[in-house]
């Protein structure tokens, strides 16, 4: 599957034509800038909220702090630290197939190469908007749409590049939304999560009633 989809995108005596185009290093410098603005934005809009004394966008400090570890352990640590600069797999553009001089090897399997293919960390880090579109504006949110929407495009454009496998993206998505899931559990508890939501939109507690006979 994934020569078969990464032969979409390359021309024999060509290569990955759309390596290079503007819309494709659009997309790919664009979520170096949207982690830097997003998450400046988050840490601004939870001090501000401190300093009013007034929630903004339901964002306490919890959510913020799991937003945080999110980021730094999912695209930071496990993608980019760990599978990238170790698992070793060749990108589209450094395989035989399409004119490269490295083998093919399937997803999950690991090599002693040096090629950074698995998995992407563009990706990844376009899959941790979902995450903070989900938190605080929850799944119904237009915000996880688009921020879907523009995971897919980004993961469109690195493998149009050659730079990805169509399993590295799908890889990368999982990893940050497992992760999330499982940071949710840790930081709100499951499933009503009320920890992680501000006190004033809190459900009140009911205290049990007594019948005296």
């Amino acid at each position: 599957i994934d020569l078969a989809v990464a032969g979409l995108f390359h021309t024999p005596g060509v290569g990955f034509r759309a390596q290079g185009e503007p819309w494709e290093q659009l997309l790919y410098h664009s979520v170096e800038v949207l982690m830097l603005v997003v998450n400046l934005a988050l840490v601004a809009v939870w001090a501000g909220s401190r300093w009013r004394g007034r929630q903004r966008l339901g964002l306490t400090g919890r959510k913020l702090l799991l937003l945080l570890c999110l980021l730094a352990l999912l695209p930071g640590l496990l993608v980019n630290q760990v599978f990238k600069e170790h698992w070793g797999r060749a990108r589209p553009v450094q395989v035989s197939v399409f004119g490269g001089e490295r083998p093919f090897t399937p997803a999950f399997v690991y090599t002693d190469g040096s090629g950074g293919s698995f998995s992407s960390g563009h990706v990844a880090a376009a899959a941790y908007l979902i995450a903070v579109a989900h938190l605080l504006g929850g799944p119904a949110s237009p915000w996880v749409a688009l921020t879907a929407l523009y995971t897919a495009c980004v993961g469109f454009a690195r493998m149009a590049a050659g730079g990805h496998f169509l399993s590295d993206a799908v890889t990368s998505v999982f990893l940050v939304l497992f992760g999330y899931l499982l940071l949710r559990r840790l930081f709100c508890g499951d499933p009503v999560a009320p920890a992680c939501e501000p006190a004033s939109q809190r459900a009140p507690q009911q205290r049990p009633t007594t019948v005296r006979s």
